[in-house]
């Protein structure tokens, strides 16, 4: 009985994230392309909050196709990208954690760098958001980096050390007893307090602190607010919904016990809040389409920007301008030479009427 209910649990969990992650990914693609590609226009560009919402829309981008992907073939599929080699091993799983933890930093981030803007407490430029980006990257891609150098695909870490025991990509208990240790118990600790707790803490209070101030600006003046309530438009709804939708897999993995994990409806459970994890991720075009009015605006700018290079052919317009400008140097030629005929009568006109006078 416990078997077939194991099995059955198995069957429906697989069946659901091989329908629902194909959505997900599409939209996360298409979504967060389309979203870099308007926030960074010029007009938009100007603002140092439409800078941090495009490299956030990366980090999400990669979040979804490094997690969800893997997952999604390892369910539909049966292939997992880990055990291919040592190699891809240790780069999908450095990079999954990467763009893991990048996101609700930038988020933190620019919820923290947009109240400083709108109070006039801190003006921050360009040359300033851009040292910041990169400082975060980099801070990020250090501080994951001890998974590249220890994780390897050896044996198993819960199974016995036998010849049958299939590999999995792992931290080699053997080799590396002490890092062994720390991931297991002050490495999640830690990643929950600096990923988790920290950055939620601060898109709350931020955005709480934001809703003030913008509401303080407004009654002072309507019209000089209008641009930076619709970008502070979409922050909001960036942030409400990250905060909405991540934190539900965040509480489950800290107050379940290692026992339940064992339990065949853990699996299902975890499923359906990965999936609504990664949702979060890929509907950041849907919010900023819906909060913001000049995104809205560049959006319909950039579309028929594309639609006028798909329709105008660049051969097309070198033929036409072509004859335009032969038909024009034609015309120029035409009205230069009927200017000096009507020159020539002229002067003709002048010497029969000096004639006649002088005679």
């Amino acid at each position: 009985m416990n078997s077939s209910l194991e099995y059955s649990y198995v069957n429906l969990t697989r069946w659901v994230s091989s329908i629902i992650s194909p959505v997900i990914l599409l939209g996360c693609a298409i979504g967060n392309i389309v979203s870099f590609f308007v926030l960074i226009r010029p007009r938009l560009r100007k603002q140092t909050t439409s800078i941090y919402l495009a490299v956030l829309c990366v980090a999400e981008m990669g979040t979804c196709y490094t997690g969800l992907l893997r997952q999604f073939l390892l369910d539909a599929f049966n292939l997992d990208i880990r055990t291919i080699n040592a190699f891809t091993c240790r780069t999908h799983i450095y990079f999954t954690y990467v763009f893991l933890r990048l996101a609700p930093i930038l988020l933190a981030l620019v919820t923290l760098q947009r109240y400083l803007y709108v109070s006039q407490i801190v003006l921050c430029s360009l040359k300033s958001t851009y040292i910041q980006l990169f400082s975060c990257i980099l801070f990020v891609c250090v501080a994951e980096f001890h998974l590249f150098l220890y994780y390897d695909f050896t044996h198993s870490d819960t199974l016995p050390r036998t010849g049958q025991a299939p590999f999995e990509c792992t931290v080699d208990t053997v080799r590396h007893a002490k890092y062994y240790s720390f991931r297991s118990k002050i490495y999640q600790k830690l990643t929950l307090v600096t990923y988790t707790i920290i950055p939620l803490a601060i898109i709350i209070l931020g955005n709480a602190l934001l809703v003030r101030t913008v509401r303080q600006a407004s009654k002072r003046s309507r019209s000089t607010t209008h641009k930076k309530r619709s970008v502070t438009r979409m922050l909001y709804a960036v942030s409400i919904l990250y905060t909405v939708l991540t934190s539900p897999a965040s509480i489950f993995l800290a107050v379940t016990s290692p026992k339940y994990q064992f339990n065949p409806a853990f699996r299902l459970q975890w499923t359906l809040l990965r999936l609504l994890f990664y949702l979060c991720h890929s509907v950041n075009f849907i919010l900023f389409c819906a909060s913001g009015t000049f995104f809205r605006q560049e959006l319909v700018a950039f579309l028929n920007s594309l639609y006028s290079c798909r329709c105008f052919h660049p051969d097309g317009m070198i033929d036409y301008d072509g004859r335009s400008l032969d038909s024009s140097i034609r015309q120029t030629r035409g009205s230069s030479r009927s200017n000096s005929r009507a020159y020539k009568k002229k002067n003709e006109d002048k010497q029969a009427e000096k004639a006649l006078v002088t005679f």
